[in-house]
């Protein structure tokens, strides 16, 4: 899984511990509701759709990895677990939608709207592209296969059309996301990061987090912190991203004080 969440390291949940679970654990439950669903739109269609047996068996497998994986993973695991599930199920969503024959045609394009909603729960605008970009990538896939097959002609109406109902979709949620996250930061402009944590739940840094925090109160750069410990400043970024999420910290300063009164540092 790691190698996902090197390809993409911008992508890092903007929740803390709690929330990538609690989201982690309602996109479980949809899952148990999609397969249930599939089931039994499968048993009342005339002739169910080719293969849709062989998915809801693997979604069955990989929901239940799912829910093992999220009990035994730590903190430090989740932001990866969360990527590496998110992608997965725009492709499960995505096929789902092929099993009923209307690519590029859009009647089913809902059943792509869970993925979407997980990807912008966890990764706001970034989940949003993200999401936008692999159903645009997959259609073109799809259609160009048909062509090469010679199954039918590329429908670039229709796969426009249908990429703007998905577009449409996570600027939506996103808007919506966005405007809540304000709401709620505006309500408490003055409260205080660390005061307001209890100590059981103060975050357990992992060895990388703890030396660009180290840096980091030093006054150092991203550029200087990378080349000290030798990544990328993309990794860096992201590492510090994960690091405001833990400490509950707005920018670098209140990192830092955050740290300072939580004994961290």
């Amino acid at each position: 899984m790691r190698w996902l969440a090197d390809a993409f390291p911008e992508l890092t949940p903007r929740l803390d511990s709690d929330q990538i679970r609690a989201v982690m654990r309602v996109g479980i439950n949809l899952r148990w509701f999609a397969v249930a669903y599939a089931g039994l739109a499968g048993l009342l269609s005339p002739r169910a759709p080719q293969f849709l047996t062989e998915e809801i068996l693997v979604a069955v497998l990989y929901n239940a990895i799912v829910m093992g994986t999220l009990k035994r993973a730590s903190d430090n695991a989740l932001p990866t677990l969360a990527l590496v599930t998110t992608v997965i199920d725009q492709a499960f969503c995505f096929t789902f939608i092929g099993l009923y024959n209307v690519l590029p045609g859009g009647h089913q394009v809902a059943a792509y709207v869970p993925a979407m909603i997980e990807a912008v729960a966890l990764f706001g605008l970034a989940g949003a592209a993200l999401s936008s970009g692999f159903f645009l990538g997959a259609i073109v896939l799809v259609q160009s296969a048909a062509v090469a097959l010679g199954r039918g002609t590329f429908d670039g109406v229709g796969v426009f059309g249908t990429t703007m109902i998905v577009i449409l979709i996570g600027a939506c949620l996103v808007g919506v996301s966005q405007a809540l996250r304000h709401s709620i930061d505006a309500s408490a402009p003055n409260a205080n990061p660390a005061t307001s944590m209890p100590v059981s739940s103060w975050p357990e840094l992992s060895g990388r987090e703890q030396e660009v925090l180290r840096l980091l109160a030093q006054g150092c750069s991203n550029a200087a912190i990378a080349t000290s410990l030798g990544v990328s400043e993309r990794t860096i970024k992201a590492t510090l991203e994960r690091l405001l999420a833990r400490l509950k910290a707005r920018n670098r300063a209140e990192a830092v004080a955050a740290a300072a009164r939580l004994q961290l540092l």
